[in-house]
């Protein structure tokens, strides 16, 4: 017993450090969870990686769909991260999406012991290294990527970059460069360059550090034939040069060889994929380029020759650039966790250069790579932290040697800037809204039904024509999306929205629609997805033409449709859809007048009193246009009310969606909208309220138009 205590005694802060990292590990856990089971994660990226390291278990090493829909190398995307192929004996274990999630969550959480031998080794400080260690647990930072960005290779990297840091510092610092040692560290430098194609260059930079900074000779510094090979005989001084030499040659590899050589996959499969939307190849001209990212540095040039020539001799365009917009802020979330210590050590942060040129140049507007949120502050994280550490050690040896009667409170003044970085990390996860911390009311966004406003009345007293204010159409309705994913076999090429990639993504073929919209097993339409048109600047209206194709095609049966998506399947119909175009007429005679947000009225409508789940059903809708104002990104859709419990059943119209839509609509003119849909087997039997309803997200309103009983 008094062993126990002892060692409980000894060891308090790494018993802390545990408790809470597991406290941090299984929150995070939980987010990431729910995150997956709410569609949250999606195709980009994590359905990314996870058909990576499928594709690997069958032979073919990081193949993934691409944005056109063809199944390409990695490296045709412009990413070399083949750190991922290392979580594949786990992911053959254990075949599902969160793996990777788990794996990389587990050795980033608990690099919090590796920031405690750190700061430990540096500061010789217990306490120092304990503050340091809760400062990285509650990093807000580190909570977004673990809590909300998935997998990544590049935040995968974090834990063997401070591996390898610290194994290098005890090594300098006891002057004990063993072979062993010396495997070990390259083989934790080899898996950190494999996290992104740039870490490289943190090598590199790395090794200039070291050879200026931990080979004291360097300040003797003699242009000399003799000096220079008596430079490189020093243990730290080949070291460093050899990371230099390695570093630069696989960015170099990396960058204008690999990623280079596989831009004819990305550019075939563009070609295919305009040419399939009949669309003019060059719609996006950054497809052809030898990075598919160089469009984001194009006010630097078009090139890696431009870019490069003209971020060194315009410097004046690059530092306009980099304190640019939201930048100034986005820099001081980056700093305040640390309370601005790092700069103090700026040989050290310059580490961390390459990310944050790379992040900070970026000239197109909208990307948002810089923030503190994003995956891509992952290796600049543990460059800051040991930064900090060192700049403790640097700042307290000028005090010392400035006044050197405060010496003897050396100590202390080490204790009090580690507890000052802690309390910043604290305050500032709080502040930025650590989704880790916060995530019940900040991370994680539950659909909570906006208020039924019957205008004073029950449902059960609704009359015929009264118009009500419903919840919007779910555009993440889970079991609506659940329930489509259940219709789609293990082996079928599927065409669908970004949100359920990650769910199917354990499959030779998971393309964003519209790539592959006339060729996949299986076409699911989102009607308010955009992301791959966003992504490649092409016409949103492509979706309603294609998708008014599928309708019409004899290829394609529409065999399911809930919420805002729409099951396609290819081959033998099983049950032909009944859906024509929406029908335009100058006359029709009214028998109501139903006013909706005085843009237009409903005068007849057919709806059936009863409804098999599972089955097809029919109904008509004739609306006339009432107003000159315009009604673009208007959306109809059925809503279906339990008048029992108030659980709600919402489709979106295919017909005014694919057709002629409200956009298209004149003054005074009728359209007859035909609808088909089937109510999913989740829903639960009883009489529902049936409403049509009508909205662009800001403005919106049902229409009641009587009961129907759901058997």
């Amino acid at each position: 017993m008094k062993n126990i205590k002892k060692i409980v005694k000894e060891n308090i802060y790494l018993f802390i450090i545990f408790g809470l990292s597991c406290v941090n590990f299984f929150v995070a856990l939980k987010l990431n969870v729910f995150r997956y089971n709410n569609f949250d994660f999606g195709k980009f990226d994590l359905g990314n990686m996870t058909q990576m390291a499928w594709y690997t278990l069958h032979g073919k090493f990081m193949y993934l769909t691409d944005y056109f829909g063809s199944n390409v190398p990695r490296w045709s995307m412009s990413h070399v991260d083949p750190l991922l192929a290392l979580f594949v004996p786990i992911f053959a274990v254990f075949p599902h999406p969160l793996t990777l999630v788990i794996s990389q969550l587990f050795i980033v959480v608990f690099s919090s012991f590796l920031i405690y031998a750190i700061a430990n080794l540096e500061l010789k400080s217990k306490f120092s290294a304990f503050m340091f260690s809760l400062a990285y647990i509650f990093h807000p930072s580190l909570g977004f990527i673990n809590g909300t960005m998935g997998f990544h290779a590049v935040t995968a990297a974090i834990p063997f970059f401070l591996g390898a840091f610290y194994l290098f510092e005890k090594m300098y610092k006891e002057n004990s460069f063993t072979k062993g040692k010396m495997i070990l560290f390259w083989v934790l430098l080899v898996l950190t360059m494999a996290g992104k194609e740039q870490i490289p260059l943190y090598v590199f930079m790395w090794g200039l550090f070291v050879l200026f900074f931990r080979t004291p000779e360097a300040g003797s510094f003699k242009f000399s034939k003799d000096w220079f090979k008596n430079f490189f005989k020093i243990k730290t001084a080949k070291i460093g040069a050899s990371m230099v030499v390695v570093g630069l040659l696989w960015f170099v590899t990396a960058f204008f060889i690999v990623i280079p050589k596989n831009t004819h996959y990305r550019v075939e499969s563009y070609d295919r994929f305009v040419a399939s939307i009949g669309e003019e190849p060059d719609a996006t001209n950054d497809v052809t380029r030898e990075n598919y990212f160089l469009s984001r540095y194009e006010d630097f040039g078009t090139s890696y020759t431009e870019v490069i020539k003209n971020m060194i001799l315009n410097h004046q365009r690059l530092i306009r650039t980099f304190f640019s917009g939201d930048r100034l802020e986005s820099l001081d979330k980056t700093f305040r966790p640390f309370s601005y210590l790092p700069i103090a050590n700026p040989a050290m942060l310059l580490i961390s250069a390459p990310d944050f040129l790379i992040n900070y140049l970026v000239t197109e507007e909208g990307l948002g790579v810089e923030e503190i949120e994003n995956h891509r502050i992952s290796m600049i994280i543990p460059v800051l932290f040991v930064s900090t550490i060192y700049s403790i050690t640097l700042l307290t040896g000028i005090a010392t040697d400035i006044f050197p009667k405060v010496g003897k409170y050396k100590k202390q003044m080490i204790s009090a800037l580690s507890l000052l970085v802690f309390l910043s990390c604290y305050f500032t996860t709080i502040k930025y809204n650590n989704p880790l911390y916060l995530w019940f009311t900040q991370a994680v966004k539950r659909r909570v039904s906006a208020d039924y406003d019957f205008g004073g009345k029950e449902v059960s007293d609704l009359e015929i024509g009264d118009v009500v204010k419903l919840p919007d159409l779910d555009v993440k309705d889970v079991k609506c999306a659940n329930a489509i994913i259940s219709k789609i076999p293990d082996n079928a090429s599927v065409s669908g929205p970004d949100n359920l990639g990650d769910h199917m993504s354990m499959r030779e073929t998971y393309a964003i629609f519209p790539a592959l919209w006339n060729e996949a097993d299986y076409v699911i339409v989102d009607v308010q997805s955009r992301k791959l048109l966003a992504i490649l600047g092409l016409n949103k209206n492509i979706i309603k033409s294609l998708t008014e194709k599928l309708v019409s095609t004899e290829r394609y049966d529409l065999i399911m449709a809930c919420g805002n998506l729409y099951l396609f399947k290819k081959g033998e119909p099983r049950e032909r859809t009944s859906l024509i175009p929406i029908q335009e007429r100058f006359e029709f005679p009214e028998k109501y007048n139903f006013n909706v947000l005085d843009l237009i009225s409903i005068v007849d409508f057919e709806m059936p009193s009863k409804m098999k789940r599972e089955e097809l059903s029919n109904g008509r809708v004739v609306y006339k246009k009432i107003s000159e104002e315009g009604m673009d990104n208007f959306l109809f859709y059925i809503t279906l009310m339990n008048k029992e419990t108030g659980k709600i059943f919402q489709v979106a119209n295919l017909p005014s969606f694919a057709f002629s839509g409200p956009s298209e609509w004149t003054e005074n003119m009728y359209y007859l909208e035909d609808l088909s849909f089937a109510i999913p087997s989740y829903v639960d039997p009883g009489e529902y309220g049936l409403f049509v309803s009508v909205s662009n997200k800001i403005k919106m309103r049902s229409v009641y138009l009587g009961d129907v009983l759901v058997e």
